[in-house]
């Protein structure tokens, strides 16, 4: 991913802005690994299970996204048509991995191995009853470990200002670092932007 001119914001006009969403100012971090710093698996707490979702059906899923992610104002996946989003999650290169805890859905990660060498951990998170339990710390070295399967040569994610506060924190002490930092501007759900307190430093 090419790094952008000028780290200005452009003017909001520049934005396609779905209905019912509000252009921000967002600084988003980009981070790497670019060699494995998670060799074995973690073990997996007790009384949870990790398994790979297998071709989810699309609402389940994106019932699973927005218990996630609506906390973060996530909405890439509930913008995609049905056709378009029923192609991602049927294509192998595509992988969706839920954390169980007994009958309950604790998270999920979706990785995409769409190009060769390289594994993008798309999306990373808790529902929030789970949040604060040591599972996400967990979850991200499971993942990370999972992406260094294969030719992997590679791997990388991106947070921005209204992810969880601790999460560009755990990246790093995961292994990941810090290669692009851009501003730019980004459409949100106008509820999320409606609660948003002062926007983070």
């Amino acid at each position: 991913m090419s790094k952008p001119s000028e780290d200005t914001i452009p003017p909001a006009g520049h934005l396609a802005v779905p209905p019912g969403h509000v252009p921000i100012p967002v600084r988003t971090s980009y981070l790497e690994m670019c060699a494995n710093a998670v060799p074995d698996p973690p073990a997996v707490p007790a009384g949870f299970a990790v398994r790979r979702w297998r071709r989810p059906p699309p609402d389940e899923y994106l019932s699973l996204f927005s218990a996630v992610g609506g906390e973060w104002g996530w909405s890439g996946r509930l913008l995609l048509g049905d056709d378009e989003l029923r192609a991602l999650l049927n294509d192998p290169a595509i992988e969706i991995i839920r954390l169980r805890c007994g009958s309950r859905i604790a998270g999920f990660v979706e990785l995409d191995r769409r190009l060769p060498g390289q594994v993008e951990i798309v999306y990373f998170g808790l529902v929030a009853e789970f949040i604060g339990r040591g599972l996400g710390a967990f979850l991200l070295r499971w993942a990370t470990n999972r992406a260094w399967q294969g030719s992997t040569e590679r791997v990388w994610l991106h947070t921005c200002d209204y992810d969880h506060p601790n999460a560009l924190a755990v990246y790093q002490k995961a292994g990941f670092r810090i290669y692009d930092e851009r501003m730019g501007m980004e459409s949100y759900p106008e509820d999320f932007v409606a609660r948003l307190g002062p926007t983070r430093d």
